[in-house]
């Protein structure tokens, strides 16, 4: 068969068409590349934001609001070191004072060493370094992924506790990685999600690296990718349930898919309610006491509720779901506790075990209560986690009162004893001995500490009640 050759001048031409246009792209992008340092060397600011990753979603009130900062933050994603290099030398040529450069890096392309140049070209200038936080699908789908993993810890133990650089762990939070909702598109984070991560890129705040939590952080990454790989990742299936939430601020302080209850509903496609109520206690007859809500709740009556409260809303939505009997499983999960630690309200009353004003007394009288009137429903009850306040809670408030551990205790035997299900978050989800990693603040779950309970609570359903 006669071979047909291609003619020597269209491949020189076509060579040569390939030059210019390669010629061209790099003149635009000296061109663009140009501009944007013209703009960071004429602009006013005391802080800049440059990112490997998109930020767009990033809000520049933000830094104005949370931390009295005029940035300068660029939406454009940097491709490469010299890049970035480029844009850092105009920071620095600018005349501005910058206090803080948040610096958005893929490990994977800038190394620890060349992260210590920039920073040594702005002596004095806080360095927030942000790793890129890639998706746990293209942490599964990387041929090279033990690789790349190393590089990032590679990358995080050089720079960790290094003079005005920090690093941030986000990358490696099950919450955010795992979750696809917290994202746009590609790396594009939704706004709600980019503030936070926003927030908690702060110099005080437990998500930065440090020589003494480098080593769990990592063995739990590494954890969590090797059991993704060898068994999936995904939440039970629980559309067939509707699950109502009674509870404290744990529950109540936070919306949507930012709650427990939200990410239940989400994650597993359960109906759920989210009856919690700020500041409230089990015990005692205050209005966002446990019995009285749930006597509001079983009666159908809301009129001693604000009606703008998250109890009232979640109360309303579930009777009116009421009206329309689906044969759906229902399950009523009851988390008090903090408050009633520290108000210092009783444990127990051995003379009377449904004594309202006390915690076991109350959660006593809520079972039964539920036992008779929804004797169809299943009943799980969750311990509060730790806090760090208050010397973790070992320290006794009020002449009635105990250790948060003495309430979790109680509320175990309480569980054993009506043969309830029970999730433990003080000693197996949120433990005292990394509860700060975990908290926003002294009590409150984060994103993480709330994930973690969600991922516990619907795995728990699913092995009780199959």
């Amino acid at each position: 068969m006669k071979k047909h050759s291609i003619p020597k001048g269209l491949v020189i031409a076509f060579l040569a068409l390939s030059c210019i246009v390669c010629i061209i792209i790099a003149i635009l992008s000296f061109s663009k590349r140009e501009k944007i340092c013209q703009r960071l060397r004429t602009s006013n600011y005391n802080c800049v934001f440059l990112s490997m990753f998109p930020i767009d979603t990033f809000q520049e009130e933000d830094f104005s609001y949370f931390r009295a900062e005029d940035v300068l933050k660029l939406t454009e994603v940097i491709s490469n070191y010299q890049t970035l290099k480029s844009f850092v030398k105009a920071v620095s040529s600018s005349g501005n004072e910058v206090g803080t450069i948040y610096l958005g890096v893929d490990p994977l392309k800038v190394s620890a060493q060349q992260v210590l140049e920039l920073q040594a070209s702005l002596p004095g200038t806080s360095f927030e370094v942000i790793p890129t936080y890639r998706r746990l699908s293209q942490w599964l789908s990387d041929k090279r992924a033990d690789a790349h993993f190393q590089a990032y810890r590679d990358f995080v133990e050089a720079l960790q506790e290094k003079e005005n650089v920090r690093v941030y762990s986000f990358f490696s939070q099950e919450w955010l990685i795992a979750d696809d909702a917290n994202y746009l598109s590609g790396l594009l984070l939704n706004e709600s999600v980019a503030e936070r991560i926003y927030i908690y890129s702060d110099a005080l705040h437990n998500c930065n690296f440090n020589r003494e939590n480098t080593p769990t952080i990592f063995y739990e990454f590494e954890q969590l990718l090797q059991g993704a790989r060898e068994h999936g990742y995904s939440f039970p299936d629980l559309s067939d349930w509707d699950i109502v939430f009674f509870g404290d601020s744990v529950m109540g302080n936070y919306v949507g898919h930012d709650s427990i209850p939200g990410l239940i509903r989400d994650l597993c496609n359960a109906r759920t309610y989210n009856c919690g109520w700020n500041g409230a206690t089990a015990s005692g007859a205050e209005v966002s006491g446990g019995i009285n809500v749930l006597n509001c709740y079983l009666s159908g009556d809301l009129t001693s509720l604000p009606t703008d409260s998250r109890t009232y809303l979640g109360l309303r939505e579930r009777l009116e779901a009421e009206k329309q009997p689906s044969g759906r499983k229902q399950l009523f999960v009851i988390h008090y506790g903090l408050n009633d630690y520290f108000q210092g309200k009783p444990i127990d009353n051995a003379a009377d075990p449904y004594d309202a004003e006390t915690y076991c007394g109350a959660i006593r009288s809520m079972i039964e209560t539920l036992k008779k009137q929804r004797p169809e429903a299943r009943i799980l009850l969750i311990a509060p986690n730790a806090v760090t306040c208050f010397d973790a809670g070992s320290r006794i408030l009020g002449e009635n009162g105990a250790p948060l551990a003495a309430y979790v205790d109680a509320l175990l035997q309480v569980a054993d004893a009506y043969h309830l299900a029970i999730q433990n978050d003080y000693r197996d989800v949120l433990p005292p001995e990394n509860a700060e990693r975990f908290l926003d603040g002294e009590v409150h779950p984060n994103e993480y500490g709330r994930y973690k309970i969600a991922k516990a609570l619907a795995e728990l359903i699913t092995v009780q009640f199959p």
